[in-house]
C-alpha cells in the first residue's frame, strides 16, 4: 500500500512538472540592437525634452564625421551636425577615418552621441523592461569621443522601478577624464528584479559653464531573464496528462500483481 502511495505521488509530480517552461536569459545590446531608422527600436529608444529623438536624412554640409554617419541617416533635431544637437549614430568607420579624430574617439560599430547644446533637456538613452524578470547584469561604458576640441558632459545611469528613480553611477566625461576608450568610466551591477515597464536611463547634458555640447563613446548591455510562467501542452493532451496516464500505469500494475 505505501509504495502504491509512493507512485501515484510520484506520478503527480511529473504531471505538475509537464508544462512548465525554463528561463531564458537574452542579452540586449546597445550597439548589436541598433537600427539607422527606427527609434524606439524594441527594448531601447532615444529621448529628447520628453520625445523620441527623430530620425533625419544622410547628414549634409561639411563635418569631418559625415564620414562615419550611415547615409540610411541617423537620429537628431536636424541632419547638418554644424547645425544641430543632440545626435546618435553607430560609427561606420574608426574614428582614425575622420579628419581629426582617432580610433580612441570610437571604433565601427560604436554608438555615438552628442550631448544638447541646450543646457536644461538631456539626451537619454532608455532600455525598457519588456516584461517582469531579473536584469542579470548592467554594463555600461561612456568615454569622450571629441579629441579636436575640449569640452565636458556631465552623465548619469539611473533605474526607474515601479515609478521610482535611483541614481547608479554619475560621471564628468572631458578631454582630461575619461577621455578616451582604453579610459572609459563603467558600471558593472545587476541582479535585481524589474516589471514590465521599468527603465534603466542614461542621461547626457553638458557640463556648467560649457556653451555647447560635446561627442562620447557609449556601450551598453542588459542581460534579462524574463520571469518563468507555465506553459500549456499543445493539442488535445491537457496539462496533467501525464500524471494521469502513470496513475493509470500504478492501478494496471496493483491489478496484474492481484491476479
Amino acid at each position: 500500500m505505501r509504495m502504491r502511495s509512493v507512485l501515484t505521488v510520484a506520478c503527480l509530480a511529473v504531471g505538475t512538472m509537464v508544462g512548465a517552461s525554463a528561463a531564458q536569459a537574452v542579452t540586449y545590446d546597445l550597439s548589436a540592437d541598433y537600427s539607422d531608422t527606427a527609434n524606439p527600436n524594441g527594448t531601447w529608444s532615444y529621448k529628447f525634452n520628453g520625445a523620441n529623438l527623430p530620425h533625419v536624412g544622410a547628414p549634409s554640409g561639411a563635418n569631418d564625421l559625415n564620414v562615419a554617419i550611415s547615409p540610411d541617416g541617423y537620429f537628431s533635431t536636424g541632419n547638418d551636425l554644424n547645425s544641430f544637437s543632440p545626435d546618435l549614430f553607430k560609427a561606420q568607420v574608426n574614428g582614425s577615418a575622420a579628419t581629426g579624430y582617432s580610433d580612441g574617439d570610437f571604433l565601427k560599430d560604436d554608438i555615438v552621441i552628442h550631448s544638447p547644446n541646450d543646457a536644461i533637456h538631456p539626451l537619454t538613452i532608455v532600455w525598457t523592461a519588456p516584461s517582469a524578470g531579473t536584469v542579470d547584469s548592467l554594463l555600461t561604458s561612456v568615454w569622450y569621443a571629441h579629441s579636436p576640441i575640449s569640452r565636458s558632459n556631465d552623465v548619469t545611469l539611473s533605474s526607474t522601478l515601479s515609478a521610482v528613480t535611483t541614481q547608479l553611477d554619475a560621471w564628468t566625461i572631458s578631454k582630461t577624464s575619461h577621455g578616451n576608450k582604453s579610459d572609459a568610466a563603467t558600471f558593472t551591477g545587476g541582479s535585481f528584479a524589474v516589471n514590465a515597464g521599468d527603465l534603466i536611463t542614461l542621461s547626457f547634458l553638458h557640463s556648467a559653464g560649457e556653451s555647447f555640447g560635446s561627442l562620447n563613446g557609449v556601450a551598453m548591455t542588459v542581460a534579462f531573464t524574463a520571469a518563468i510562467a507555465p506553459t500549456p501542452i499543445p493539442g488535445a493532451l491537457p496539462r496533467g496528462a501525464a500524471g494521469l496516464a502513470c496513475v493509470g500505469w500504478v492501478r494496471h500494475r496493483k491489478r496484474k500483481q492481484a491476479a
